[in-house]
Formats: structure tokens, C-alpha cells, sequence
């Protein structure tokens, strides 16, 4: 049977977050994006924890970010284990009389031991799959510098060339021409960001976020990326974009190079370049742009349950 404990219990069993998105400070800044946040464990093994959000009369984790996911006391968990807390997270909400649950798992990367036998689980107890995001990260401790294309290289030269230069962005007057580049990026393309400027300058406050630029020879900035620093060995882009009119100066090839270099110099392991893909609809080209950037592509799971 599962019990919801205090924060502080919580805590005292789960002491490590396998990612930010789960961590304390995250949640006292999205807490308010829902009706009530629940920590949940069973009541005689503290093996496995759960943090959602009760939203419209679902349990949800997550409620407000990528993926949420569970707290363990290591990844290497019995299977029964994990099979027996979904099977006492659908009595829990039964019992509490919810119209559900959802939940969105860690990209491999996080976490591969547990995400085999969790996806598993899921679909051995009869939960619902949706049709998986597609993800896209780089391994950084085996990045030289050559590319799977040659293009790539290509690019940089021809971006370089045209007085294209990449830099760390901490001036308010920078993020914001940075921000609104993204901002612009997303509109033309029919997609949406769910944080302002003001938002990501909060989460600076519990999380490093960095910001950098493309600028060309006038100080226009033509491409920017925002990036996490919320997990030890993995660095996090959350919003990437270019100007599309001007795209074909290789802005992103840049942005990328750069990046890559900036966080292995930083002693990061990994970078997480987030979905290629939108509720399952894979972004073919932004799927191969990513690989020619020598990313390696794997699954992100999500999992729903109605009584």
C-alpha cells in the first residue's frame, strides 16, 4: 500500500535526485501549477518514491517540466519491486478517487537500468503507452571534434566566414535579444514556449542556466541556446533556435560546436538536447540535424492509467 509522507520524510529516505525536475527546489518553484503535490512510498519499503501533482483530478508527474519520474534508493531495483508500486499506485488511486494517472520517464540517459524494467512494468500491469517522444544527446566524453558529415565542419567555416561569432551571454540586453530569436524561431514554426525571460532568470535562482549567442558582424544575434546545469554530468539545452531567413550560414552549426566544447572543457559528460519530436511526432529533419551533430537518438516513455 502506498502512504504519503511529509516533504521532510521524504528527504530523509530519498536523499539524490536522478534529475532536477524531481529535486525540492524545482518543485517549490512549479508547486503552484497544480492542485496539491503528494509524496508518495509504500508503507513498509522505502525502496521507490514517487513526487506528482494532483491537476484537474489526476495524478500527474510531471505536472510542469519534460519528465518526472521516481525517486530509488539505487537503480539495480528488483523488478517485483517496481511491479508491485504500480501495482499499489493504481489502488492509491482508486482509493482517492482520481480519474487517473500519467507519467512521463527520464530519456535513457538518466537513468537506462531503471527505464528497461519501468517501460516494462508499465506495460506488463496494463497502463497505456502513448507513441514515445524521440531524444536526441551527446556523448561528450567521446567528442574530438569530428563530425559524422563533413558538412558540419563545412558549416562552422562558412558561418565563421561571414563574421558569425559564438559567445556566453550574461547581459540582460543579450538574453533577451537571444530569448526573442527563440521565441521568433518557435512562432514560424507553429510551436509554442511555455517560460518567459523572467521565468528562466528564476530558475537561476536554483539552477545555473546559461545562455548563449550568434552574433554577426553588426552585434545581431542570429541563433541563441538556453542550457540547464541541474545534474552533475549532464548539461541540458531547453530552448534552441535560429533566424530561419539566415539559417543557411550555418548559425546552428556553430551554436552546437561551440556548445560542445564549452560544457566537455566544463568536465560535463553529456548533453541533453531534448525531443526531436512533438507528443510522438517525430521532426524528421531536426532528428538527422542532431545525428550529423553526432548525437545518438533513444526513447522518452510516457505511461497513462484510467480506473
Amino acid at each position: 500500500m502506498l502512504v504519503e509522507i511529509s516533504k521532510e520524510e521524504y528527504r530523509r529516505r530519498f536523499t539524490t535526485d536522478p534529475h532536477m525536475f524531481i529535486s525540492e527546489a524545482f518543485i517549490g518553484k512549479v508547486e503552484n501549477k497544480c492542485d496539491r503535490v503528494v509524496r508518495l512510498m509504500k508503507e513498509d519499503d522505502s525502496s521507490m518514491g514517487l513526487i506528482a501533482g494532483i491537476k484537474d483530478g489526476i495524478l500527474k508527474s510531471p505536472f510542469s517540466a519534460p519528465f518526472g519520474g521516481f525517486h530509488y534508493s539505487h537503480e539495480h531495483q528488483f523488478y517485483y519491486t517496481i511491479s508491485n508500486f504500480l501495482a499499489d499506485l493504481k489502488d492509491y488511486v482508486r482509493k482517492e478517487g482520481l480519474k487517473g494517472f500519467s507519467i512521463t520517464l527520464p530519456p535513457d540517459l538518466y537513468q537506462s537500468n531503471m527505464n528497461a524494467k519501468l517501460v516494462n512494468a508499465f506495460i506488463q500491469s496494463g497502463f497505456a503507452m502513448a507513441t514515445p517522444d524521440i531524444c536526441n544527446w551527446l556523448d561528450l566524453r567521446n567528442f574530438d571534434g569530428k563530425w559524422a558529415k563533413n558538412v558540419v565542419e563545412q558549416n562552422c567555416r562558412k558561418a565563421v566566414k561571414h563574421g558569425l561569432t559564438w559567445s556566453v551571454v550574461t547581459d540582460r540586453e543579450s538574453m533577451e535579444e537571444g530569448y526573442k530569436v527563440i521565441l521568433r524561431n518557435r512562432e514560424e514554426q507553429g510551436r509554442n514556449i511555455h517560460m518567459s525571460l523572467d521565468d528562466l532568470l528564476e530558475m537561476n535562482r536554483i539552477v545555473p542556466v546559461d545562455f548563449f549567442c550568434v552574433k554577426d558582424r553588426e552585434g545581431n544575434t542570429l541563433g541563441a541556446g538556453i542550457f540547464y546545469r541541474g545534474h552533475e554530468k549532464i548539461a541540458e539545452g531547453i530552448f534552441l533556435g535560429d533566424d530561419m531567413e539566415k539559417r543557411n550560414l550555418g548559425i546552428m552549426n556553430l551554436m552546437y560546436k561551440h556548445c560542445f566544447y564549452h560544457y566537455k572543457d566544463m568536465g560535463f559528460d553529456y548533453v541533453d538536447l531534448g525531443t526531436s519530436s512533438l507528443e510522438g511526432e517525430p521532426n524528421i529533419g531536426l532528428i538527422r540535424f542532431k545525428e550529423l551533430h553526432n548525437c545518438l537518438t533513444s526513447l522518452r516513455y510516457t505511461f497513462s492509467w484510467v480506473p
